[in-house]
């Protein structure tokens, strides 16, 4: 049975795919199927094994992940290998401001660790780490595995300072190093990308960070293997499924090469130690269930990218009152990816396809160029004083959400298929504190990154109306006026509930209307603040002057909009007092701030 079966097939070169794809494209260019990341390099509809050679090792310590749950409070800690974690992330309340596991003494780790059994732990002590050396170095032989998380340039990132005198970094960083099973340097990435940076610049970051933090280590006197074993990526996961994969093999090719400049073949025998975090940039606060498949995407990314250790957020964490339901599905999700798809029985799972590995590639190329500009420059710490590291993210993040705005990106459940009747006033507190984080200027040593997710704005406006709501007021109605072509009406109907659901308010449909005047006197009955007229173009021209005349009649004070933009009819509709347009490039968030602004007051 030496004979391959495929021997009776004719060989099909890329040139024949590509003409079918052309075909198949119907006249259309061939870059309707490329797309471009926001690395800026252009990825292809399909990979062959002659477009890739040389393909790297992607080396990891163990095949499999650990499924790991974050930990904030004492009762959270019951049976938590019953429930399927298999490790636990231990957050201290100091650094959570105010909610967390009081954690003031090596008495008090110990027995919160004794509560886990013997689980592996991260313990997020940040710059309290070093006070507990000793005791967390203890855990190790009950624990097998233990991080402990000093990171005084991620301190720097999210408070604005070091937390640690500068001068003492290096000789911290040899008191943390040297034991066996417990690395005691974790490098916070995924702050990066809860502030909105792009793969590519959190792999970027992470690999001058690390290189920072391994030069320090040397010149405090430890050997490069202690401070390579010293050293964890704590990285964000995002929805982007492909090249959070590529991102995380990219990291571990790139940082074995870096670990080998240093002494051959050490980025072999010590491979990157990776905990992947679903990032809180894309979770929404509205339809949260939707976080749900967010947070199943990200670690499927994670698992199929190598990560040791994958933590994915409970769906409704963007609310105070979490319930155990958002954690039981953040695990269960892991589980299914491991006991019905087997992904820890292998240990690279994405090896062998062109697909990814042309993309691993591309990524760590883009990465590695960016890397030596950092270093070029001074490397990360003068990147962090400069506030070029800042800069850099918050540009990136406004571009996103931009982008989301205008429709470029989707947001399901925000900016597309919005549930205009759901309704979450308990959000007014938490937005407002985001808003304070905002606008308030901070008075630190360096410039910290804002954590703002990204449909802040949409939740914003949004929640006002659901106040609004819950105090007592009137929810302003928005009504459709469909009339003339069956199909354009359905479509402008459709494409405005989409686009004013974002506001939360009622939106009456109906099946069309043979009269303008008929459809105007259905809305004052309906006593809608907003009227959409929804046609074709060409109708547009014949009901534009009959639609404002009767809207002044009998709706006076009512908006009056338009779905779509007639450029030919724009200059009459302003003239005639037509207040908006609703269509594909209008910003979404301004209309909601000028419909907020007029109907429920800021």
């Amino acid at each position: 049975m030496n004979e391959f079966l495929f021997s009776d097939f004719p060989e099909v070169s890329s040139e024949d795919w590509k003409n079918q794809i052309l075909k198949d494209l119907k006249g259309n260019p061939w870059d309707k199927v490329t797309w471009e990341t926001e690395e800026g390099f252009k990825i292809e509809p399909f990979y062959r094994k002659e477009d890739i050679s040389d393909i790297p090792r992607v080396y990891k310590r163990t095949s499999g992940w650990s499924v790991t749950e974050t930990v904030t409070t004492e009762s959270e800690l019951t049976n938590l290998a019953q429930k399927g974690a298999d490790a636990a992330i231990l957050i201290s309340g100091k650094e959570t401001a105010g909610s967390g596991l009081k954690i003031n003494s090596s008495a008090d780790l110990e027995t919160l660790a004794g509560l886990t059994g013997n689980l592996p732990l991260i313990v997020s002590l940040r710059e309290k780490t070093p006070n507990f050396s000793e005791a967390l170095k203890k855990l190790v032989s009950s624990h097998n595995i233990v991080l402990g998380d000093f990171d005084p340039y991620g301190s720097a990132l999210e408070n604005g300072e070091f937390g640690t005198e500068d001068s003492t970094i290096g000789k911290t960083l040899a008191s943390l190093s040297g034991t066996k099973g417990f690395a005691g340097v974790g490098i916070h990435s995924y702050y990066l990308r809860d502030a909105g940076a792009s793969i590519g610049q959190e792999l970027a970051y992470s690999l001058s960070w690390g290189v920072d933090y391994l030069n320090r280590h040397l010149d405090a006197g430890v050997a490069i293997e202690d401070a390579a074993s010293n050293l964890w990526f704590w990285t964000g996961i995002g929805s982007d499924y492909f090249t959070e994969i590529a991102k995380l093999r990219a990291l571990r090719i790139l940082w074995t090469e870096i670990l080998n400049a240093y002494k051959p073949g050490l980025g072999e025998s010590l491979p990157a130690l990776i905990v992947a975090q679903t990032s809180n940039f894309q979770f929404t606060a509205y339809d949260p269930y939707v976080n749900m498949l967010r947070g199943t995407t990200a670690a499927m990314s994670a698992v199929m990218g190598g990560a040791d250790f994958v933590a994915v957020l409970p769906f409704d964490s963007e609310y105070s009152a979490q319930q155990e339901l958002g954690k039981r599905i953040a695990r269960n999700s892991q589980l299914l990816l491991r006991y019905e798809s087997f992904l820890d029985k292998v240990e690279d799972p994405a090896a062998g396809s062109y697909y990814l590995e042309v993309l691993t590639k591309k990524l760590a190329e883009t990465a590695w160029t960016k890397f030596q500009t950092i270093e070029k420059e001074g490397g990360f710490l003068h990147a962090l004083q400069k506030g070029t590291l800042q800069k850099e993210i918050s540009v990136r993040a406004d571009k996103k959400r931009n982008a989301l705005a205008t429709k470029k990106e989707i947001l399901l459940g925000t900016n597309q298929y919005p549930l205009p009747s759901e309704r979450h006033p308990e959000l007014k507190t938490s937005l407002e504190e985001t808003s304070n984080e905002i606008s308030t200027k901070k008075n630190t040593t360096y410039s910290p990154l804002l954590p703002v997710r990204l449909s802040y704005e949409f939740d914003k406006w949004r929640n006002l109306t659901d106040v609004h709501v819950a105090s007592g007021k009137k929810l302003p109605k928005i009504f459709l006026l469909t009339i003339g072509d069956l199909t354009m009406r359905k479509a402008r109907a459709g494409f405005s509930s989409n686009f004013l659901g974002c506001l939360g308010y009622e939106i009456i449909d109906n099946l069309g209307f043979s009269s303008i005047k008929e459809g105007v006197t259905k809305a004052k009955e309906q006593a809608s603040e907003i009227v959409v007229l929804c046609s074709s173009d060409e109708e547009y021209a014949t009901h534009l002057s009959e639609f404002a005349s009767e809207m002044k009649s009998q709706l006076p004070n009512s908006w009056k909009l338009l779905a779509g933009y007639p450029k030919d009819l724009i200059a009459e509709a302003e003239s005639l007092g037509i207040d908006d347009f609703i269509h594909m490039k209008r910003n979404i968030v301004e209309f909601m701030e000028k419909a907020q602004t007029k109907w429920i007051g800021k």
